[in-house]
Protein backbone atom coordinates (compact mmCIF):
# COMPACT_ATOMS: atom_id res chain seq x y z
CA UNK A 1 0.00 0.00 0.00
CA UNK A 2 1.28 3.25 -1.11
CA UNK A 3 2.12 5.20 2.34
CA UNK A 4 -1.00 8.16 2.66
CA UNK A 5 1.97 11.26 3.50
CA UNK A 6 3.67 10.70 0.07
CA UNK A 7 4.17 13.72 -1.50
CA UNK A 8 2.34 14.91 -4.74
CA UNK A 9 3.49 17.43 -7.33
CA UNK A 10 1.71 18.99 -9.72
CA UNK A 11 1.95 22.28 -12.03
CA UNK A 12 -0.04 25.28 -11.08
CA UNK A 13 -1.98 27.28 -13.98
CA UNK A 14 -0.63 30.76 -12.29
CA UNK A 15 2.61 29.57 -10.26
CA UNK A 16 5.78 27.25 -11.12
CA UNK A 17 6.07 23.39 -9.06
CA UNK A 18 5.01 23.71 -5.95
CA UNK A 19 4.51 20.59 -3.09
CA UNK A 20 1.01 19.25 -2.23
CA UNK A 21 0.55 17.27 0.58
CA UNK A 22 -2.44 14.77 0.61
CA UNK A 23 -3.93 15.83 3.92
CA UNK A 24 -3.60 19.12 2.24
CA UNK A 25 -6.51 18.50 -0.27
CA UNK A 26 -9.89 19.43 1.18
CA UNK A 27 -13.01 17.77 -0.73
CA UNK A 28 -16.00 20.62 -0.57
CA UNK A 29 -18.73 19.38 1.35
CA UNK A 30 -16.84 16.37 3.44
CA UNK A 31 -15.00 16.97 6.69
CA UNK A 32 -11.77 15.17 7.17
CA UNK A 33 -10.61 13.70 10.59
CA UNK A 34 -8.39 15.87 12.34
CA UNK A 35 -5.77 13.99 14.35
CA UNK A 36 -2.87 14.96 16.67
CA UNK A 37 -0.50 12.32 15.87
CA UNK A 38 0.93 10.72 12.05
CA UNK A 39 -1.45 7.36 12.91
CA UNK A 40 -4.09 5.76 10.80
CA UNK A 41 -6.79 5.94 13.75
CA UNK A 42 -8.70 8.84 12.96
CA UNK A 43 -8.58 8.36 8.88
CA UNK A 44 -9.97 4.45 9.99
CA UNK A 45 -12.58 5.76 12.36
CA UNK A 46 -13.99 8.58 9.97
CA UNK A 47 -13.85 5.77 7.03
CA UNK A 48 -15.49 3.21 8.91
CA UNK A 49 -18.12 5.55 9.94
CA UNK A 50 -19.37 4.79 6.59
CA UNK A 51 -19.20 8.17 4.76
CA UNK A 52 -18.57 9.03 0.93
CA UNK A 53 -15.88 11.10 -0.61
CA UNK A 54 -17.13 13.59 -3.08
CA UNK A 55 -15.55 13.97 -6.35
CA UNK A 56 -12.81 16.86 -5.87
CA UNK A 57 -13.48 20.12 -7.86
CA UNK A 58 -10.80 21.32 -10.09
CA UNK A 59 -7.83 21.97 -7.90
CA UNK A 60 -6.06 24.74 -10.39
CA UNK A 61 -3.84 21.74 -11.28
CA UNK A 62 -2.91 21.33 -15.36
CA UNK A 63 -1.67 18.40 -16.89
CA UNK A 64 2.68 18.27 -17.47
CA UNK A 65 4.87 15.53 -18.42
CA UNK A 66 5.53 13.18 -21.37
CA UNK A 67 1.20 12.39 -22.16
CA UNK A 68 1.08 16.00 -22.25
CA UNK A 69 3.24 16.56 -24.64
CA UNK A 70 2.20 13.81 -26.73
CA UNK A 71 -1.44 15.27 -26.73
CA UNK A 72 0.15 19.22 -27.81
CA UNK A 73 2.10 16.80 -30.39
CA UNK A 74 -0.98 15.27 -31.71
CA UNK A 75 -3.24 17.88 -31.70
CA UNK A 76 -0.51 20.22 -33.77
CA UNK A 77 -0.29 16.99 -36.39
CA UNK A 78 -3.95 17.10 -36.81
CA UNK A 79 -3.77 21.04 -37.46
CA UNK A 80 -0.73 20.43 -40.50
CA UNK A 81 -3.31 17.98 -41.72
CA UNK A 82 -6.18 19.87 -42.62
CA UNK A 83 -4.06 23.03 -43.71
CA UNK A 84 -2.11 20.52 -45.91
CA UNK A 85 -5.57 19.10 -47.32
CA UNK A 86 -7.08 22.53 -48.21
CA UNK A 87 -4.30 23.35 -49.61
CA UNK A 88 -4.23 20.46 -52.08
CA UNK A 89 -7.64 20.83 -52.52
CA UNK A 90 -7.42 24.63 -53.88
CA UNK A 91 -4.09 23.42 -56.06
CA UNK A 92 -6.26 21.04 -57.50
CA UNK A 93 -9.07 23.15 -58.60
CA UNK A 94 -6.60 25.52 -60.20
CA UNK A 95 -5.17 22.98 -61.59
CA UNK A 96 -8.17 21.45 -63.72
CA UNK A 97 -9.29 24.71 -64.13
CA UNK A 98 -6.15 26.15 -66.26
CA UNK A 99 -6.41 22.80 -67.92
CA UNK A 100 -9.69 23.49 -69.05
CA UNK A 101 -8.80 26.56 -70.12
CA UNK A 102 -6.10 25.53 -72.16
CA UNK A 103 -7.91 22.58 -73.55
CA UNK A 104 -10.50 25.09 -74.82
CA UNK A 105 -7.55 26.67 -76.69
CA UNK A 106 -5.81 23.75 -78.05
CA UNK A 107 -9.12 23.03 -79.33
CA UNK A 108 -9.49 25.46 -82.31
CA UNK A 109 -5.61 25.45 -82.94
CA UNK A 110 -5.70 21.97 -83.99
CA UNK A 111 -7.61 21.08 -86.89
CA UNK A 112 -6.98 18.15 -89.56
CA UNK A 113 -6.61 18.83 -93.16
CA UNK A 114 -9.28 16.04 -94.13
CA UNK A 115 -12.66 15.87 -96.01
CA UNK A 116 -16.00 15.48 -94.36
CA UNK A 117 -16.91 11.91 -93.27
CA UNK A 118 -17.36 9.04 -95.84
CA UNK A 119 -20.00 7.68 -93.69
CA UNK A 120 -22.32 11.38 -93.89
CA UNK A 121 -25.75 10.25 -95.91
CA UNK A 122 -26.20 11.99 -98.86
CA UNK A 123 -27.22 15.85 -98.61
CA UNK A 124 -30.48 17.00 -100.22
CA UNK A 125 -30.45 19.95 -101.91
CA UNK A 126 -32.78 22.00 -104.25
CA UNK A 127 -32.37 24.73 -106.45
CA UNK A 128 -34.61 27.33 -106.29
CA UNK A 129 -35.72 29.73 -109.44
CA UNK A 130 -35.17 32.92 -107.18
CA UNK A 131 -31.75 32.02 -106.11
CA UNK A 132 -29.79 29.56 -108.31
CA UNK A 133 -27.86 27.83 -105.26
CA UNK A 134 -28.96 25.13 -103.52
CA UNK A 135 -30.90 25.06 -100.15
CA UNK A 136 -30.67 22.11 -97.50
CA UNK A 137 -33.53 20.85 -96.85
CA UNK A 138 -35.70 18.30 -94.70
CA UNK A 139 -34.90 14.94 -95.11
CA UNK A 140 -38.46 13.86 -96.40
CA UNK A 141 -39.97 16.28 -98.45
CA UNK A 142 -42.55 14.86 -98.56
CA UNK A 143 -43.75 15.57 -94.87
CA UNK A 144 -45.03 19.29 -94.12
CA UNK A 145 -42.29 20.61 -92.21
CA UNK A 146 -42.47 23.21 -89.19
CA UNK A 147 -39.32 24.95 -87.96
CA UNK A 148 -38.36 24.73 -84.55
CA UNK A 149 -38.82 27.63 -81.94
CA UNK A 150 -36.97 30.89 -81.39
CA UNK A 151 -34.32 30.72 -77.93
CA UNK A 152 -32.06 33.50 -78.42
CA UNK A 153 -31.23 36.44 -80.58
CA UNK A 154 -28.31 38.71 -81.10
CA UNK A 155 -29.30 42.42 -81.98
CA UNK A 156 -31.73 41.76 -85.09
CA UNK A 157 -30.38 38.13 -85.60
CA UNK A 158 -32.80 35.54 -84.03
CA UNK A 159 -32.06 32.31 -83.74
CA UNK A 160 -34.10 28.78 -83.51
CA UNK A 161 -33.70 25.96 -81.44
CA UNK A 162 -30.47 23.69 -83.70
CA UNK A 163 -32.59 20.68 -82.06
CA UNK A 164 -36.16 19.71 -82.36
CA UNK A 165 -38.59 20.21 -79.03
CA UNK A 166 -38.71 16.82 -78.35
CA UNK A 167 -35.33 16.09 -78.59
CA UNK A 168 -34.18 18.56 -76.15
CA UNK A 169 -33.08 18.39 -72.75
CA UNK A 170 -31.73 21.72 -71.50
CA UNK A 171 -30.60 24.89 -72.70
CA UNK A 172 -26.85 26.44 -70.95
CA UNK A 173 -25.35 29.78 -71.52
CA UNK A 174 -22.31 30.10 -70.30
CA UNK A 175 -18.77 32.18 -71.58
CA UNK A 176 -16.89 31.59 -74.62
CA UNK A 177 -13.26 31.45 -74.58
CA UNK A 178 -12.58 34.15 -76.56
CA UNK A 179 -13.59 37.76 -76.53
CA UNK A 180 -14.78 38.03 -80.02
CA UNK A 181 -17.80 35.88 -79.05
CA UNK A 182 -21.09 37.73 -78.79
CA UNK A 183 -23.32 38.18 -76.61
CA UNK A 184 -26.77 36.55 -76.77
CA UNK A 185 -30.19 36.94 -75.14
CA UNK A 186 -33.17 34.65 -74.93
CA UNK A 187 -36.66 35.97 -72.85
CA UNK A 188 -37.11 32.36 -70.79
CA UNK A 189 -36.27 33.23 -67.39
CA UNK A 190 -33.24 32.10 -65.37
CA UNK A 191 -34.17 28.66 -63.87
CA UNK A 192 -32.59 28.16 -60.08
CA UNK A 193 -29.21 26.23 -60.75
CA UNK A 194 -29.59 23.83 -57.17
CA UNK A 195 -33.09 22.69 -58.17
CA UNK A 196 -31.99 21.67 -61.92
CA UNK A 197 -28.59 20.11 -60.63
CA UNK A 198 -30.54 18.28 -57.93
CA UNK A 199 -33.74 17.36 -60.31
CA UNK A 200 -31.27 17.06 -63.39
CA UNK A 201 -33.87 18.95 -65.26
CA UNK A 202 -35.54 22.73 -65.13
CA UNK A 203 -38.85 20.30 -65.61
CA UNK A 204 -39.52 22.51 -69.08
CA UNK A 205 -43.27 21.05 -70.56
CA UNK A 206 -43.24 20.78 -73.79
CA UNK A 207 -47.11 19.84 -74.17
CA UNK A 208 -47.12 23.66 -73.61
CA UNK A 209 -44.99 24.65 -77.03
CA UNK A 210 -46.25 26.62 -79.33
CA UNK A 211 -45.86 24.96 -83.10
CA UNK A 212 -46.50 28.39 -84.50
CA UNK A 213 -43.79 30.35 -87.17
CA UNK A 214 -42.68 32.82 -84.49
CA UNK A 215 -43.17 30.34 -81.57
CA UNK A 216 -40.39 31.45 -78.76
CA UNK A 217 -39.15 28.39 -76.76
CA UNK A 218 -41.42 27.78 -73.52
CA UNK A 219 -39.28 27.04 -70.01
CA UNK A 220 -36.19 28.05 -68.39
CA UNK A 221 -32.58 28.35 -68.74
CA UNK A 222 -29.72 27.82 -67.37
CA UNK A 223 -26.42 29.58 -66.50
CA UNK A 224 -23.27 27.84 -65.91
CA UNK A 225 -20.21 30.11 -65.13
CA UNK A 226 -16.80 28.85 -66.21
CA UNK A 227 -13.34 30.08 -65.61
CA UNK A 228 -12.38 31.92 -68.88
CA UNK A 229 -12.08 35.82 -70.22
CA UNK A 230 -15.08 35.63 -72.19
CA UNK A 231 -18.55 37.40 -71.33
CA UNK A 232 -21.47 35.59 -69.94
CA UNK A 233 -23.94 34.68 -72.23
CA UNK A 234 -21.16 34.27 -75.32
CA UNK A 235 -22.13 30.86 -76.08
CA UNK A 236 -24.35 28.39 -75.63
CA UNK A 237 -25.25 24.67 -75.26
CA UNK A 238 -28.21 22.39 -76.21
CA UNK A 239 -28.41 19.53 -75.18
CA UNK A 240 -30.25 15.95 -76.56
CA UNK A 241 -29.17 12.57 -77.06
CA UNK A 242 -26.05 11.96 -79.63
CA UNK A 243 -27.67 10.98 -83.10
CA UNK A 244 -30.30 13.32 -82.70
CA UNK A 245 -30.85 15.86 -85.85
CA UNK A 246 -28.81 18.74 -85.91
CA UNK A 247 -30.26 21.97 -87.73
CA UNK A 248 -29.63 25.72 -88.66
CA UNK A 249 -30.70 28.21 -85.63
CA UNK A 250 -30.26 30.96 -88.59
CA UNK A 251 -31.31 31.83 -92.26
CA UNK A 252 -27.31 31.77 -94.31
CA UNK A 253 -24.94 30.31 -96.20
CA UNK A 254 -22.73 27.28 -95.19
CA UNK A 255 -19.27 29.15 -95.58
CA UNK A 256 -17.10 26.56 -94.10
CA UNK A 257 -17.16 22.59 -92.45
CA UNK A 258 -13.60 21.81 -90.56
CA UNK A 259 -12.73 18.37 -88.90
CA UNK A 260 -10.54 19.49 -86.37
CA UNK A 261 -9.42 17.60 -82.88
CA UNK A 262 -11.34 18.25 -79.74
CA UNK A 263 -8.85 19.20 -76.75
CA UNK A 264 -6.40 17.76 -79.48
CA UNK A 265 -7.86 14.76 -78.81
CA UNK A 266 -11.48 13.72 -80.12
CA UNK A 267 -12.55 13.89 -83.58
CA UNK A 268 -15.79 16.61 -84.28
CA UNK A 269 -16.88 18.84 -86.74
CA UNK A 270 -17.11 22.49 -86.61
CA UNK A 271 -19.66 24.73 -89.31
CA UNK A 272 -19.27 28.17 -90.28
CA UNK A 273 -22.75 29.99 -91.31
CA UNK A 274 -22.53 33.60 -92.63
CA UNK A 275 -26.43 34.61 -91.33
CA UNK A 276 -28.15 36.05 -93.96
CA UNK A 277 -28.14 40.05 -93.86
CA UNK A 278 -24.69 40.00 -91.08
CA UNK A 279 -22.29 39.85 -93.64
CA UNK A 280 -19.70 40.53 -90.24
CA UNK A 281 -20.78 37.65 -87.82
CA UNK A 282 -20.08 34.16 -87.98
CA UNK A 283 -22.13 31.29 -86.60
CA UNK A 284 -20.33 28.88 -85.50
CA UNK A 285 -21.46 24.96 -84.49
CA UNK A 286 -19.73 22.23 -82.87
CA UNK A 287 -19.72 18.83 -81.34
CA UNK A 288 -21.75 17.67 -84.70
CA UNK A 289 -21.22 14.72 -86.61
CA UNK A 290 -22.71 12.94 -89.96
CA UNK A 291 -22.51 16.24 -91.33
CA UNK A 292 -24.24 16.76 -94.12
CA UNK A 293 -23.52 20.17 -95.45
CA UNK A 294 -20.53 21.82 -97.37
CA UNK A 295 -19.76 25.04 -98.26
CA UNK A 296 -22.19 26.76 -100.61
CA UNK A 297 -25.16 25.22 -99.07
CA UNK A 298 -27.62 27.90 -98.22
CA UNK A 299 -29.78 26.87 -94.75
CA UNK A 300 -32.85 27.74 -93.52
CA UNK A 301 -33.82 28.39 -89.80
CA UNK A 302 -34.80 25.34 -87.57
CA UNK A 303 -35.57 23.33 -90.76
CA UNK A 304 -32.13 22.34 -92.40
CA UNK A 305 -30.39 19.11 -91.27
CA UNK A 306 -26.57 19.78 -90.82
CA UNK A 307 -26.00 16.75 -88.71
CA UNK A 308 -26.24 15.10 -85.61
CA UNK A 309 -25.62 15.37 -82.47
CA UNK A 310 -22.08 13.68 -81.14
CA UNK A 311 -21.67 11.39 -78.91
CA UNK A 312 -18.46 12.63 -77.25
CA UNK A 313 -16.69 10.39 -75.01
CA UNK A 314 -17.55 10.73 -71.31
CA UNK A 315 -13.73 11.38 -70.05
CA UNK A 316 -14.90 14.84 -71.95
CA UNK A 317 -17.39 15.23 -69.28
CA UNK A 318 -19.50 18.48 -70.21
CA UNK A 319 -20.64 20.93 -67.36
CA UNK A 320 -24.01 20.54 -69.12
CA UNK A 321 -23.81 16.92 -67.42
CA UNK A 322 -24.70 17.75 -64.18
CA UNK A 323 -28.36 19.49 -65.13
CA UNK A 324 -29.29 16.06 -67.94
CA UNK A 325 -29.86 12.45 -67.41
CA UNK A 326 -27.55 11.74 -70.44
CA UNK A 327 -24.19 12.82 -69.83
CA UNK A 328 -24.52 16.46 -71.30
CA UNK A 329 -24.66 15.38 -74.63
CA UNK A 330 -25.35 18.60 -76.80
CA UNK A 331 -24.07 21.02 -79.75
CA UNK A 332 -22.38 24.00 -79.25
CA UNK A 333 -23.53 27.57 -80.28
CA UNK A 334 -21.70 31.26 -80.98
CA UNK A 335 -21.97 34.16 -83.08
CA UNK A 336 -17.99 35.60 -83.48
CA UNK A 337 -17.57 38.74 -84.60
CA UNK A 338 -15.62 38.24 -87.96
CA UNK A 339 -14.16 41.62 -88.29
CA UNK A 340 -12.05 40.80 -84.80
CA UNK A 341 -8.56 41.17 -86.10
CA UNK A 342 -7.52 38.54 -83.73
CA UNK A 343 -10.30 36.20 -85.04
CA UNK A 344 -8.81 33.27 -87.33
CA UNK A 345 -12.08 31.18 -87.65
CA UNK A 346 -12.72 32.03 -91.12
CA UNK A 347 -9.10 31.25 -92.63
CA UNK A 348 -9.91 28.53 -95.80
CA UNK A 349 -13.91 29.81 -95.76
CA UNK A 350 -15.48 30.24 -98.93
CA UNK A 351 -17.24 34.27 -99.48
CA UNK A 352 -20.84 33.60 -98.92
CA UNK A 353 -22.77 36.28 -101.61
CA UNK A 354 -25.74 37.52 -100.49
CA UNK A 355 -28.72 36.49 -102.84
CA UNK A 356 -30.93 38.86 -104.98
CA UNK A 357 -34.44 37.14 -103.63
CA UNK A 358 -34.35 34.65 -100.62
CA UNK A 359 -37.68 33.04 -99.17
CA UNK A 360 -37.51 33.80 -95.43
CA UNK A 361 -39.60 30.55 -95.03
CA UNK A 362 -38.60 26.71 -95.98
CA UNK A 363 -41.44 26.50 -99.24
CA UNK A 364 -42.81 23.05 -96.98
CA UNK A 365 -42.88 24.76 -93.57
CA UNK A 366 -46.00 25.74 -92.69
Amino acid sequence: MTPRHRPRTGIRRDDGVRIIRADEVRYPGVEMPVTQDDSDDGYERWKNGGRTLRPARDTGLALDGKRARELRQQAAQRRRQTLAGVMAVVVLGALLLGWQYSSDRQAAQHPLNTGLSAAAPPLKRTGTPAEGVPVVRAANPAVAVVATPYFASYRSLKLRLPVSVADLTEVGFHQASYPYARRLKTRMPDADMTDAKHDRTTHRDKSAQSTAANAYLVGEVLRMWRARPGKPDTAVDVGANPGSAVFSPVDGTVVKVKKYKLYGTYDDYEIHIQPQGHPTLDLVMIHVDDVTAAPGDRAVAGISQLGVVRKLPRSVGPQLRSYTKNHGYHTHIQINDATDPAYKGLKDAIKAEEPTATPTQHPLAR
